[in-house]
């Protein structure tokens, strides 16, 4: 647990909203999750954690397209 009241570390978020320490590293870059870092290590307030909802999974700038609206190549 985390010396600091009120926050956590990257691995106890990890473990309260079920991703691995890695994906919330990455939340945490991407500016997803709020943190402060001591030293080297991230520490995230606990009501960030608590509010924090999961994206949707798969590439949001993908953009599917029906066979309808394909076009035809020449």
């Amino acid at each position: 647990m985390s010396q600091i009241p009120g926050y956590m570390t990257v691995i106890e978020a990890a473990r309260l909203i079920e991703r691995s320490h890695a994906q919330v590293t990455r939340y945490i870059k991407a500016g997803l999750i709020s943190y402060k870092t001591v030293g080297t290590q991230y520490l995230i307030p606990e009501q960030a954690v608590k509010s924090f909802e999961c994206p949707k999974r798969g590439n949001p700038n993908f953009i599917k397209q029906t066979p309808a609206k394909r076009r035809k190549r020449a």
